[in-house]
């Protein structure tokens, strides 16, 4: 296992315990707003607020996630037919193509969230600029796992969606 390939496990365990943790936080957070509005008669304010904010972020690093593992809807029709030398241009272009897209996302993400940074969220009136930060933050996550499963030799699997196969590159 070469460094690329370790930092990008390292990456992924720091995230899933993350992902782990937000997930507990949102469902103790709307079991309390629940429980606020229908035994105590008044659901605090904050919870909704917090629940959604927990979800943007769940949503968000849930692709970084996905990404490593092959865990994304793909269309195979491309690879399931091609020699392993195809399939090789396939996941280069693939990932060419995601990381332009990610870059694009990270950068215009970046200045979206610093056009809100003036606007305060309801309840817990923190700029908005946090929760928008979601979507570069996660994009430069999501770059960062693609350039590390790269130098890694290993690239991000496709999932071929019937019976749970996977395509992968295997010429690295």
């Amino acid at each position: 296992m070469n460094a690329a390939a370790a930092w990008a496990g390292r990456l992924e365990r720091w995230i899933d315990a993350l992902l782990a943790l937000m997930l507990a936080a949102m469902v103790v957070t709307v079991f309390y707003q629940v429980f606020g509005r229908y035994v105590l008669g008044r659901a605090p304010a904050w919870s909704e607020e917090l629940a959604r904010f927990l979800l943007l972020f769940l949503t968000l690093l849930g692709t970084v996630s996905a990404l490593r593992s092959g865990s994304h809807i793909s269309v195979t029709m491309l690879f399931d037919g091609a020699s392993p030398r195809v399939r090789h241009l396939l996941f280069w272009l693939r990932d060419l193509a995601l990381a332009t897209v990610l870059a694009l996302m990270a950068w215009q993400g970046a200045l979206f969230a610093s056009i809100n940074a003036g606007q305060a969220s309801p309840a817990f009136e923190i700029p908005m600029a946090i929760p928008y930060a979601s979507m570069p933050v996660c994009a430069a996550l999501m770059l960062l796992q693609l350039v590390l499963a790269r130098l890694s030799g290993k690239p991000a699997p496709v999932s071929g969606g019937e019976g749970d196969t996977m395509i992968s590159d295997t010429r690295g």
